[in-house]
């Protein structure tokens, strides 16, 4: 197709931005009747939480597609193309099929008047494309929050809840019990809920929603566990118990310890689809599980020197993440390549990255709302670690290559924004740091 078509359609997709954040459900829910609801026509898995809802998606995506079913997945943000957002069976939209969608809802917005943000749009968008693709089930991540996310207006008999814990604070306060209640909302009537939530005065708040709303509630290490079995390295094996139901060997290409809670909500959905009319064999979900691939979180893109990418940017993901790093892999020194927007806890991710590095690279990323990296070099001063800003990823990433030793971690992290652009520059040229020893976290 011509693709000055499709940036002109994006280019009006990204207009919207300036509109902002506006949580709320009425302008998506009468653009969404406008096109006789296409989002309460097929069954769908709800997700939600904090950390993990992307990898959560993609591993109950891989199940439900290795069960022999079309399935949508709508998850933000992307990394490098808009139309990984809108998925089916793991393929992106077609450039005219997104161009034509766009037209069809920017004529129904404009004929309706009815304001709407990028983030909306792109949910209506998805909803409409699976219906006119005729998709068996959909797996449709939560943006924001849950309770006012334009993804509330799903069909969605089983919902998840991922671990949860401070980020968006600006929209979602910093009250962990608040918090929780708009992620809970996405339970919906007579539903099903598979929660990850430990701390029990939190899970008490959707416990109360569930039973508010007539639902049942699961709980991760309660009502159904996982936990780790010896592996190799590069394998995160484990086995999951619910009732008398349990399975071993499981094999999830994905690293950290938190994958394996994130398959233990996504096997438990899954599974639950059996008492709803679909037919998911125990060869399908240790297929699925084998077979799933998620760009950007603990990914392995390099090795000698080993280069990790992470999209940790909240104080829990950041902790998980060099957990992870200080268990698994083995190295001399640490190097970060870091970029960080303004409204995250910026001090506390500083803090904790520096008990893990030994010298930083620091980039800006989106701006205006990327931190300016002189800033992070004087944070990182208090902390007594040796840093330099640069003033573009590929300036820093050159610089990182001439300064990391074979046996030495590069650990990519912060922003997805900067997780992308890294990315944009290895594509850019194959070989950017060796050649030869390019590895792919779903091989």
């Amino acid at each position: 197709m011509n693709d000055s078509k499709y940036q002109e359609a994006l280019n009006y997709l990204y207009s919207l931005t300036q509109s902002g954040i506006k949580l709320g459900l009425k302008n998506t829910a009468l653009l969404l009747q406008h096109f006789g609801d296409p989002q309460l026509k097929t069954p769908t898995i709800h997700i939600g939480g904090t950390n993990g809802k992307g990898s959560t998606a993609a591993i109950t995506e891989s199940i439900l597609k290795a069960s022999g079913y079309k399935v949508g997945l709508y998850t933000s943000p992307h990394l490098l193309d808009y139309r990984e957002r809108i998925q089916i069976n793991r393929k992106m939209i077609e450039k005219q099929q997104a161009v034509d969608l766009i037209c069809k809802v920017k004529s129904a917005v404009e004929s309706l008047k009815i304001p709407i943000t990028f983030f909306e749009f792109g949910t209506v968008l998805a909803f409409l494309y699976f219906h006119e693709q005729n998709t068996d089930i959909n797996v449709i991540e939560v943006g924001l929050g849950g309770r006012l996310d334009a993804t509330n207006l799903c069909k969605a008999e089983i919902s998840i809840i991922t671990s949860i814990s401070r980020d968006h604070t600006q929209y979602l306060g910093e009250d962990l019990e608040q918090i929780t209640f708009e992620k809970a909302s996405i339970i919906k009537e007579s539903g099903t809920v598979f929660a990850d939530i430990p701390e029990e005065r939190l899970f008490q708040i959707a416990k109360s929603m569930a039973n508010k709303r007539k639902a049942s509630i699961f709980r991760l290490g309660f009502d159904f566990q996982v936990s780790p079995e010896a592996g190799s390295k590069d394998k995160n094996l484990f086995s999951y118990r619910s009732g008398t139901r349990a399975l071993n060997n499981l094999v999830l290409p994905l690293s950290g310890h938190f994958q394996r809670n994130n398959a233990g909500l996504a096997l438990s959905a899954c599974l639950a689809l059996n008492e709803r009319g679909l037919n998911i064999k125990e060869e399908h979900l240790r297929h699925g599980l084998k077979m799933v691939s998620w760009e950007g979180r603990l990914e392995t893109v390099f090795s000698n020197p080993t280069v990790v990418l992470d999209c940790a940017h909240n104080e829990a993901s950041v902790r998980n993440m060099t957990m992870e790093l200080r268990e698994n892999f083995k190295f001399s020194r640490c190097f970060i390549v870091l970029g960080l927007m303004q409204d995250k806890k910026v001090d506390e991710v500083i803090k904790i990255l520096s008990q893990l590095g030994d010298q930083f690279f620091l980039v800006s990323v989106n701006p205006p709302r990327g931190e300016a990296p002189e800033k992070l070099v004087e944070k990182l001063k208090t902390h007594n670690k040796p840093s330099q800003a640069f003033e573009t990823v590929s300036e820093a990433l050159q610089a990182v290559k001439q300064t990391a030793n074979q046996d030495d971690l590069i650990c990519i992290t912060g922003s997805i924004f900067l997780i992308a652009a890294a990315k944009k520059c290895f594509n850019d040229e194959n070989n950017f740091f060796n050649s030869g020893n390019t590895l792919h976290s779903d091989e």
